[in-house]
């Protein structure tokens, strides 16, 4: 009797609490509320110590709850006023340079479609997780920072370019490299900033090559990046500039499909073009700009 009393007051209870805790889930406000309910239907009534342990257990996993809920909201919250104070940044670099057509939001919007299409097909799987992908859409409106150090007159200049201009506008991937590392360095290390190096760095480079500031190629050059180059050079295609008007969306498709497998990742390429209606009503949505 003594052994079953054993048992049935103190063992199961135990038991129960620690199996309860062990498969507690905080990773979603669904899991959470569920993991609470789980314990709150424990009802744990020993009339002991062991029922104290048991409202303890109670009471300690609401709190924590609470508290990962608050932490959640203040991320948020830090999370719109960073991508806010990002989208000020390239909006200050990107009014320098007449007829950019909200170039930046284009850009991230065009990104987004051909990540998630990527994913949709099961490309690229290991490098593209939710956070990656929230990363390159988060930081994309950054990828033109360097420009921050080219002249006005470089930017507007409705002629071409003369050697020497051209080599200073080249100039903005390498510099805005530096610039976002140098952010790093003053900050603490993130994904995001990473990312944001990538893409500022490397959004000109070729897949075979033979682009700047580095030359390097095919995946050696960071998905973000390959997919930044193409979404950066549509745009710049189908947009009006300074220097010229915008160009018929067919005639910029062909331009894409050329340069497939020299200057783009054919891979990303295809995900651009199976994803065409969505791109399309981005382009449509900014007709105005």
């Amino acid at each position: 009797g003594a052994i079953w009393l054993a048992e049935y007051n103190i063992i199961l209870p135990i038991n129960t609490m620690d199996i309860a805790t062990e498969n507690a889930v905080y990773s979603s406000e669904e899991a959470r509320a569920q993991t609470v309910e789980r314990i709150h239907e424990l009802d744990i009534h020993t009339g002991d110590e062991i029922e104290n342990l048991y409202h303890s257990v109670v009471r300690t996993t609401e709190d924590m709850v609470d508290t990962i809920e608050n932490v959640e909201r203040q991320n948020e919250v830090i999370s719109r006023l960073q991508n806010g104070l990002i989208l000020v940044l390239a909006d200050m670099v990107e009014s320098r340079a007449k007829c950019t057509g909200d170039h930046v939001r284009k850009t991230a919007a065009y990104a987004d479609i051909i990540l998630r299409e990527l994913k949709r097909e099961g490309v690229y799987t290991d490098q593209l997780t939710e956070a990656f992908m929230q990363d390159v859409v988060n930081s994309a409106p950054l990828h033109d920072v360097g420009k921050i150090q080219v002249s006005d007159a470089i930017l507007n200049k409705p002629s071409r370019l003369t050697d020497e201009e051209f080599a200073i506008m080249k100039s903005h991937a390498a510099v805005g490299r530096k610039l976002l590392k140098d952010a790093v360095e003053a900050t603490e290390h993130s994904s995001f900033l990473d990312t944001a190096i990538d893409m500022a760095g490397a959004h000109h480079e070729w897949w075979n090559g033979k682009g700047y500031p580095d030359g390097i190629a095919g995946e050696i050059i960071p998905l973000s990046a390959r997919i930044m180059a193409i979404a950066d050079v549509f745009d710049a295609l189908v947009s009006k500039r300074v220097y010229k008007p915008g160009m018929p969306l067919e005639k910029a498709y062909a331009i894409i499909r050329e340069e497939t497998g020299t200057h783009f990742d054919p891979v990303c390429v295809e995900a651009l073009f199976k994803a065409q209606e969505k791109i399309e009503r981005v382009l449509n949505s900014h007709a105005d700009d």
